[in-house]
């Protein structure tokens, strides 16, 4: 299974990815606090300046592409962005999709249930969650043989300037290709590229996010979930005989397995105390979200799988970042369990659980889940 993150502990020092020092935080109410406090940016052109006036090192790389995404930008540019997409995102919206992602987890879990195994990575949770990406964002679905491989070239991020150079191939291929499909005239791109406040390269960037952010890590919960529940049998097979469980099951999923256990780093606009250490101006911050989600302070109880036990996890992050897709992800996963648990009998996990191999990156991905159960007569 995937390692256990490190314990939670005050605020420490160490070298980023991003390649400079800098701060992570690891307890859940110092990450909360970090993901909440405007005083933490990530404007590039920002951060550059608070850098040089404190006299640190500058940070190299950041954000490459048009425009500029959700993620790599302060209010109120964030809050004009993120009100224009968040309509495509309501709640009423993803109750509308609800019906076709059911039907399409079941349809994926019907294609493997007479042959007694599948991979439940490439049988179900990969094609689930392009599949609905697709949908909303108005894609076709084919098109995941080109653009997977960008996607993938920015998640799976190795460093070195060989790495570098290939994550910003993808991307600069992402936003011609991403160009070319907001004419299609159907799906959130679409209703993007028609609104009045958004600049062309606004757009694309905004697309981009819906790639970079919309299906891997949907498919790594959806994976990552069921692995664990399928280490532990009797959970597992509690959500056979109580439905209800679901919901829990699915939080619990994200709490212990969140999709991007760390995030990128923010930097502080100005001297900041917190959990009990001083961040000077300009200094990187890195949230630790899986070690957060295990802070036995805020969770004392981890092995109850009720919402309210696993409720306060940050694996959606928090405040004005917090994930846009957060609802359809949950729903997506819900799905995905509930085909597996109606439509295959007697699953168990195919291999020892200490040989699910993990491909680290941005959103860690299991390479396989192979699975066994008793074949169902087809139909």
């Amino acid at each position: 299974m995937l390692a256990l993150p490190a314990p939670c502990r005050p605020p420490y020092r160490a070298v980023l990815p991003e390649g400079i020092e800098g701060w992570v935080v690891t307890r859940h109410a110092d990450v909360r606090a970090v993901l909440a406090d405007p005083r933490f940016v990530r404007d590039a052109a920002r951060v550059a300046r608070l850098r040089a006036t404190a006299g640190l090192a500058p940070v190299h790389g950041g954000s490459a592409g048009r425009g500029t995404t959700l993620l790599h930008v302060d209010p109120p540019e964030h809050t004009r962005l993120r009100r224009a997409v968040v309509p495509s995102f309501a709640a009423r919206r993803t109750d509308a999709h609800g019906p076709v992602i059911e039907a399409r987890a079941a349809t994926l879990v019907s294609r493997c249930a007479g042959s007694g195994r599948a991979d439940l990575v490439c049988d179900l949770a990969v094609p689930l969650a392009v599949g609905v990406l697709c949908q909303v964002a108005g894609l076709p679905a084919g098109d995941h043989a080109r653009f997977g491989r960008w996607v993938h070239a920015v998640h799976r991020i190795d460093g070195g300037s060989e790495a570098g150079r290939r994550a910003v191939e993808a991307v600069e291929a992402m936003d011609r290709y991403l160009e070319a499909r907001t004419a299609d005239g159907v799906g959130v791109l679409a209703e993007l590229a028609a609104h009045d406040g958004l600049t062309g390269d606004e757009v694309v960037a905004l697309g981009r996010d819906l790639l970079v952010g919309g299906y891997e890590s949907t498919a790594n919960l959806i994976s990552g979930g069921l692995a664990l529940l399928l280490v532990e049998p009797s959970r597992f097979q509690r959500l056979r005989t109580d439905p209800a469980a679901l919901d829990g099951a699915v939080e619990e999923c994200l709490r212990q397995v969140p999709p991007f256990p760390r995030l990128e780093a923010r930097y502080a606009a100005e001297p900041v105390d917190l959990g009990g250490v001083h961040i000077a101006q300009g200094e990187a911050v890195v949230a630790d979200i899986a070690a957060a989600n295990r802070d036995p302070d805020r969770f004392p109880a981890p092995h109850d799988w009720s919402p309210a036990a696993a409720g306060g996890h940050l694996s959606f992050g928090h405040g004005a970042h917090h994930c846009l897709g957060a609802t359809l992800a949950r729903r997506e996963a819900q799905a995905a369990l509930r085909a597996v648990v109606t439509g295959l009998d007697d699953v168990r996990l195919a291999c020892a659980p200490s040989d699910l191999a993990w491909e680290p990156g941005l959103s860690p991905a299991l390479r396989s889940l192979p699975v066994r159960f008793t074949p169902r007569p087809r139909s």
